[in-house]
């Protein structure tokens, strides 16, 4: 379990943005051995997916899933 200020955040939903590597990455990483289901926003699909796996063998019950954010990205502009 997770403690914040005023409260708990296990069973939430989170998405983190770059979340393939680095700080984003070991955020997702934490929130997800808290029990959050974490969606990794990223730009690239497959670096994500290999982040996921890497969570997942750490922690098999962790709720990871992505979200590719290029595309969309892209859309906006």
């Amino acid at each position: 379990m997770l403690a914040i200020a005023g409260g708990t955040m296990t069973g939430r939903v989170i998405i983190v943005t770059g979340a393939s590597s680095g700080l984003g990455y070991e955020t997702a990483r934490y929130l997800c051995e808290g029990g959050n289901d974490v969606i990794l926003a990223c730009r690239d699909e497959e670096k994500a997916k290999r982040a996921i796996d890497k969570i997942k063998q750490q922690n098999p019950n962790a709720l990871a899933t992505c979200m590719h954010v290029s595309k969309l990205f892209h859309d906006i502009n």
